[in-house]
């Protein structure tokens, strides 16, 4: 993913995004606060939790390969979309 580039995350069939990764950082468009709700580390692993203290931010459960999402629970595959600003 490209720095201060917004990607909106796609579930298979859907139109609208689920959430959005900025700067490698995940927001959840369902809820009302700004605050990140996950990362993406260096090698493209994401960690649901930003707070070093959860334990949910030392365990990934998803790998970005280019512009796909794959959940590693079941190997499900979400589309990044590139939005530009």
């Amino acid at each position: 993913m490209e720095k201060n580039i917004r990607y909106g995350l796609i579930a298979k069939g859907q139109q609208h995004p689920l959430g959005f990764f900025f700067n490698g950082f995940f927001y959840d468009q369902a809820k009302s606060s700004s605050r990140a709700e996950g990362y993406v580390d260096e090698s493209g692993f994401f960690y649901p939790s930003v707070n070093k203290a959860d334990p949910r931010s030392k365990i990934p459960t998803a790998k970005i390969d280019g512009l796909t999402f794959i959940r590693l629970r079941d190997i499900a595959e979400f589309q990044l979309v590139r939005f530009d600003a």
